[in-house]
Protein backbone atom coordinates (compact mmCIF):
# COMPACT_ATOMS: atom_id res chain seq x y z
CA UNK A 1 0.00 0.00 0.00
CA UNK A 2 2.89 2.35 0.78
CA UNK A 3 4.31 1.69 -2.70
CA UNK A 4 0.95 2.58 -4.29
CA UNK A 5 0.89 5.98 -2.59
CA UNK A 6 4.52 6.63 -3.59
CA UNK A 7 3.72 5.76 -7.21
CA UNK A 8 0.70 8.08 -7.15
CA UNK A 9 2.86 10.92 -5.88
CA UNK A 10 5.62 10.16 -8.39
CA UNK A 11 3.27 10.18 -11.38
CA UNK A 12 1.84 13.53 -10.27
CA UNK A 13 5.22 15.20 -9.88
CA UNK A 14 6.44 13.78 -13.20
CA UNK A 15 3.32 15.26 -14.80
CA UNK A 16 4.05 18.67 -13.25
CA UNK A 17 7.63 18.51 -14.55
CA UNK A 18 6.38 17.60 -18.04
CA UNK A 19 3.82 20.43 -18.00
CA UNK A 20 6.48 22.88 -16.81
CA UNK A 21 8.91 21.80 -19.52
CA UNK A 22 6.29 21.90 -22.28
CA UNK A 23 4.88 25.18 -20.99
CA UNK A 24 8.17 26.99 -20.79
CA UNK A 25 10.18 25.53 -23.68
CA UNK A 26 10.36 27.95 -26.62
CA UNK A 27 9.22 25.34 -29.16
CA UNK A 28 7.10 22.55 -27.61
CA UNK A 29 6.17 21.34 -31.11
CA UNK A 30 9.69 19.86 -31.25
CA UNK A 31 8.79 17.59 -28.31
CA UNK A 32 5.21 16.59 -29.05
CA UNK A 33 2.97 16.72 -32.10
CA UNK A 34 0.70 19.76 -32.07
CA UNK A 35 -2.98 19.85 -32.96
CA UNK A 36 -5.79 21.96 -31.48
CA UNK A 37 -4.06 24.10 -28.83
CA UNK A 38 -7.06 24.62 -26.55
CA UNK A 39 -8.06 20.95 -26.75
CA UNK A 40 -4.52 19.99 -25.75
CA UNK A 41 -4.68 22.37 -22.78
CA UNK A 42 -8.08 21.08 -21.70
CA UNK A 43 -7.21 17.40 -22.07
CA UNK A 44 -3.84 17.82 -20.35
CA UNK A 45 -5.39 19.45 -17.32
CA UNK A 46 -8.21 16.87 -17.35
CA UNK A 47 -5.47 14.28 -16.82
CA UNK A 48 -3.95 16.53 -14.13
CA UNK A 49 -7.30 16.49 -12.31
CA UNK A 50 -7.11 12.70 -12.18
CA UNK A 51 -3.43 12.74 -11.31
CA UNK A 52 -3.70 15.10 -8.34
CA UNK A 53 -6.70 13.15 -7.04
CA UNK A 54 -4.63 9.98 -6.82
CA UNK A 55 -1.60 11.80 -5.42
CA UNK A 56 -3.55 13.78 -2.81
CA UNK A 57 -6.94 12.09 -2.29
CA UNK A 58 -7.42 13.73 1.11
CA UNK A 59 -7.27 17.23 -0.35
CA UNK A 60 -10.68 18.80 -0.84
CA UNK A 61 -12.03 19.33 -4.35
CA UNK A 62 -11.46 23.09 -4.12
CA UNK A 63 -7.92 22.67 -2.81
CA UNK A 64 -6.96 20.38 -5.71
CA UNK A 65 -8.65 22.68 -8.24
CA UNK A 66 -6.95 25.81 -6.91
CA UNK A 67 -3.53 24.17 -6.87
CA UNK A 68 -3.80 23.18 -10.55
CA UNK A 69 -5.36 26.47 -11.66
CA UNK A 70 -2.69 28.52 -9.87
CA UNK A 71 0.00 26.25 -11.36
CA UNK A 72 -1.53 26.86 -14.80
CA UNK A 73 -1.54 30.62 -14.27
CA UNK A 74 2.09 30.44 -13.16
CA UNK A 75 3.05 28.67 -16.38
CA UNK A 76 1.22 31.30 -18.43
CA UNK A 77 2.97 34.11 -16.57
CA UNK A 78 6.29 32.35 -17.17
CA UNK A 79 5.53 32.17 -20.89
CA UNK A 80 5.27 35.97 -20.97
CA UNK A 81 9.02 36.08 -20.24
CA UNK A 82 9.98 33.25 -22.64
CA UNK A 83 9.75 34.52 -26.24
CA UNK A 84 8.36 33.39 -28.63
CA UNK A 85 5.81 32.10 -26.06
CA UNK A 86 3.08 34.47 -24.89
CA UNK A 87 0.61 34.80 -22.03
CA UNK A 88 -2.87 33.65 -23.13
CA UNK A 89 -5.91 34.00 -20.88
CA UNK A 90 -7.78 31.52 -23.10
CA UNK A 91 -5.17 28.88 -22.29
CA UNK A 92 -5.97 29.44 -18.61
CA UNK A 93 -9.68 29.07 -19.40
CA UNK A 94 -9.02 25.79 -21.26
CA UNK A 95 -6.81 24.55 -18.41
CA UNK A 96 -9.44 25.45 -15.80
CA UNK A 97 -12.13 23.69 -17.82
CA UNK A 98 -9.98 20.56 -18.00
CA UNK A 99 -9.26 20.65 -14.25
CA UNK A 100 -12.93 21.03 -13.34
CA UNK A 101 -14.06 18.28 -15.70
CA UNK A 102 -11.30 15.94 -14.48
CA UNK A 103 -12.09 16.56 -10.83
CA UNK A 104 -15.81 16.30 -11.56
CA UNK A 105 -15.35 12.89 -13.16
CA UNK A 106 -13.28 11.79 -10.14
CA UNK A 107 -16.06 12.97 -7.83
CA UNK A 108 -18.66 11.09 -9.87
CA UNK A 109 -16.59 7.89 -9.88
CA UNK A 110 -16.06 8.16 -6.11
CA UNK A 111 -19.79 8.41 -5.50
CA UNK A 112 -20.86 5.74 -8.00
CA UNK A 113 -18.28 3.00 -7.56
CA UNK A 114 -17.05 1.79 -4.19
CA UNK A 115 -14.15 -0.06 -5.82
CA UNK A 116 -12.90 3.23 -7.31
CA UNK A 117 -13.22 4.96 -3.97
CA UNK A 118 -11.16 2.17 -2.35
CA UNK A 119 -8.55 2.45 -5.11
CA UNK A 120 -8.29 6.21 -4.68
CA UNK A 121 -7.84 5.93 -0.92
CA UNK A 122 -5.90 2.67 -0.95
CA UNK A 123 -3.27 3.74 1.57
CA UNK A 124 -5.48 6.14 3.52
CA UNK A 125 -7.35 4.96 6.59
CA UNK A 126 -9.89 7.81 6.38
CA UNK A 127 -10.91 10.32 3.73
CA UNK A 128 -12.24 13.88 3.59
Amino acid sequence: MFLWRQLCLLQFFVLLIAFTYLGLTPHPENSIPMFNDKLMHCSGYFVAGFSISFAFPRWAFLQRALFLIIFSIGIEIGQHFMPPRTFDVFDICANTTGVLIGLGVIRLLEKQFTWFNRLLFLSSSTKN
